[in-house]
């Protein structure tokens, strides 16, 4: 019992140091670029609707806020990982009893971080310029927790997965294109419903579609079912179906993750860096 609140207190104590250098560097507060970005674009498009019904900066919203879970909790985690097993972090860890252990609760509690530093922004920021875009029923807004911890829940692992599997940066790269792909083709931005059929089916069987219909189910008004498949928000199909995704990467990444860790040695670190520094990636 007393590894277990040694091993809690050492990655509560990285999360802390790594979350403080994130956020308060350059790099960090630059990120706050994105939710002024997104707000402008929400501001110029306010008066604009979709089939006379919806607001299209209803929907853009909570499309915005949807990837912006899926960027912060599957990316970020992936591009992480996958720079830590290179530049000899991981292996570090390993050196440590339970370090590995520890690094990787310490890296969840930061990809929670990350995911919500784009969303607080975003949500806050249209509290006070658009207001009418966010709910205000007290029941939609502790739907909109559920929908975060789901999505949050379904991506992180699969970001994991990805950071395992991947062993440059430019496979990692051509990965997240294909994550911001299916973004496309999920409906986050416009209605799924007008694309042709067969897209359709494609874009239900992401997370992205699922985690976007959660969101616009807190957002928007009733009178949007009639855009969406099947005419109704789903809600327990939606939660049932982030459950199941969250479910297969939980039981995929652990595995994935010791056996990155097992592979990973002075000689991998050495012929990471040496390809870097020749190749640039």
């Amino acid at each position: 019992m007393n590894a277990r609140k040694a091993v809690l207190r050492a990655a509560w104590g990285q999360a802390k140091v790594t979350v403080l250098r994130k956020y308060l560097s350059p790099t960090g507060i630059s990120l706050l670029v994105f939710p002024v970005v997104v707000l402008a674009v929400l501001w110029f498009v306010r008066d604009s609707v979709i089939d006379g019904a919806v607001g299209v900066s209803a929907w853009v919203f909570s499309g915005m806020l949807a990837f912006s879970l899926i960027a912060g909790a599957a990316i970020g985690v992936s591009a992480e990982i996958q720079q830590e097993r290179e530049d000899g972090t991981l292996m570090r860890a390993k050196a440590v009893p339970n370090g590995v252990t520890g690094h990787l609760l310490a890296k969840l509690v930061v990809a929670v971080v990350d995911t919500a530093i784009p969303v607080v922004p975003m949500v806050v920021g249209a509290a006070i310029i658009l207001p009418d875009l966010l709910p205000s029923d007290p029941t939609r807004w502790l739907l909109f927790v559920l929908v975060y911890a789901l999505a949050t829940a379904a991506m992180l692992p699969w970001g994991a997965v990805m950071g395992s599997l991947f062993r440059s940066a430019i496979g990692l790269g051509v990965a997240s294109l294909g994550l911001y792909a299916l973004a496309i083709i999920a409906g986050l931005f416009y209605p799924l419903t007008m694309l042709p059929a067969a897209l359709q089916v494609v874009g239900q069987f992401t997370p992205h579609y699922w985690i976007g219909l959660g969101i616009r189910t807190v957002l928007l008004d009733d009178a949007a079912m009639g855009l969406e498949v099947g005419g109704s928000w789903r809600t327990p199909q939606m939660v049932l179906v982030l459950v199941a995704w969250a479910a297969v990467g939980l039981l995929l990444a652990p595995v994935l993750l010791r056996r990155m860790a097992r592979r990973t040695s002075g000689s991998a670190v050495a012929e990471a860096r040496e390809r870097v520094l020749s190749r640039g990636y």
